[in-house]
């Protein structure tokens, strides 16, 4: 974000609204004119970060520069969303979403048991305001009490297909699963939390990679399907997005082989850790010794199409890369990388699949650019399907007539790395891989 993503190695909330953002959703407001971002709510003390619990939101006018706003659920409702009976109480509120409907603000958040549970609940809370307070109305998925078996209700997403309501939600253990609400409350269509719906991806007994979680579901009616957005691997270091699409709301979901996301395949992988070249990042006094290292672990993200620009985007959160940020768990033999921003990247179709943009959102228009235009020497991350390490870029010379360039989505836009113009390119090769590119000179 202007101002914000760009800015890596600042930690305060404050002075950049990006950084702590974790599993941000987004959702334009008709009665206000602006954007509103929720997301997990997280306490860093070590980074000078101490919002309490009760649901951060950032806003903004133009989905590029955001003002941190504060917390949003009232105190009744962080009371009784903590109260876990004999159990100590939730720490934390988790993957919020929220929407305008019927004149009212509706967010869904997860309260879970503890982390690494599968024993949770989705709360439903209403505002007539979108900076709160949001009052709790009821409870619309409930796996407490569960064994890991079952689906842990966590990460709500809500898809409308035409006026009735769904609900996607899930995270590792079952699966991710769907089932439908009352349009008219947003509460469980039989008025039953415990009733799970169906499952519409979960993971086969084989693949190292962990997941799925972090699911949301978009109707696109230029394509006429239902796509299913999902994230495997350790949301700390390895973390990625992966995709399915269907033609009924319910599944089933699909990969680009036919191969089914329950139980045969982790979708088609959109977006992992990646590092492209970066000439002086960060430079300037009051640097600390940072060096750029990359990005790290997108995921838990949401679609969302944007009716200002007609224009469809992807919202996620990232990690920096940097060792400074770098912590290893010598007991789960795997490293976190602590601090993290939401980034906002555009979204295109290409023969019915979505592809995401290489640099955020920065306000762009993204008119296309011919293959002819953009021959020369190019930088190239390919996004493999399967080995989740972080991917550097090569360098290589592609003319007007290249895979790439040909199969892909040429636009111009800011260089994050470089802090300049540049023209870059989404797609996928041949074999269906994704690929990211930035354009480096022209061939003399």
């Amino acid at each position: 974000m202007a101002d914000g993503i760009l800015r890596l190695n600042d930690c305060d909330v404050r002075s950049n609204p990006a950084v702590w953002s974790h599993d941000p959703s987004m959702m334009w407001d008709p009665v206000t004119g602006r954007y509103y971002s929720y997301s997990t709510d997280v306490f860093r003390p070590e980074f000078g970060l101490s919002s309490p619990i009760g649901i951060p939101v950032r806003s903004s006018e133009n989905m590029v520069d955001f003002k941190y706003e504060g917390i949003v659920l009232s105190e009744g409702a962080i009371a009784q969303g903590r109260d876990n009976g004999t159990y100590p109480d939730t720490i934390e509120f988790w993957a919020p979403f929220a929407e305008y409907v019927n004149g009212e603000y509706r967010i869904y958040y997860s309260a879970t048991k503890a982390f690494g549970s599968s024993e949770s609940r989705i709360w439903l809370a209403t505002a007539k305001n979108p900076l709160g307070p949001f009052e709790n109305r009821g409870i619309v998925a409930d796996t407490w009490g569960t064994d890991d078996s079952y689906p842990n209700a966590i990460d709500a997403h809500i898809i409308w297909k035409e006026s009735r309501c769904y609900l996607v939600y899930g995270s590792f253990f079952g699966g991710i699963y769907i089932k439908e609400l009352n349009g008219d409350t947003g509460l469980p269509l039989d008025g039953n939390a415990k009733n799970l719906g169906i499952c519409i991806s979960r993971k086969a007994e084989i693949p190292r990679i962990d997941g799925p979680e972090g699911a949301a579901v978009i109707y696109v009616p230029e394509t006429g399907y239902f796509y299913l957005f999902q994230s495997y691997g350790w949301l700390g270091d390895d973390y990625d997005i992966r995709v399915g699409r269907s033609r009924e709301v319910t599944g089933p979901y699909l990969d680009m082989e036919g191969k089914n996301l329950v139980e045969e395949s982790m979708g088609v992988k959109i977006a992992g850790s990646y590092r492209f070249k970066a000439e002086n990042p960060r430079a300037d006094e009051g640097n600390n010794g940072w060096v750029w290292d990359g990005l790290r672990g997108p995921g838990h993200g949401v679609p969302f199409y944007d009716t200002q620009t007609g224009q469809y985007f992807f919202v996620h959160h990232i990690r920096d890369g940097a060792a400074v940020n770098r912590e290893y768990d010598p007991k789960e033999n795997r490293a976190s990388y602590k601090v993290h921003y939401m980034m906002i990247r555009p979204m295109f179709f290409i023969n019915g699949w979505p592809v995401l943009g290489p640099e955020p959102y920065q306000g762009e228009k993204f008119e296309p650019v011919s293959p002819r235009e953009a021959k020369g020497y190019w930088e190239m991350i390919v996004l493999d399907d399967q080995d989740n390490e972080i991917k550097d870029s090569m360098e290589c010379v592609l003319d007007a007539d290249s895979d790439y360039l040909t199969n892909g989505r040429i636009y111009q836009c800011r260089d994050l790395e470089n802090q300049r113009d540049t023209l870059v390119v989404t797609g996928f090769s041949n074999s269906g891989i994704a690929y990211w590119g930035k354009f480096m000179y022209s061939i003399v």
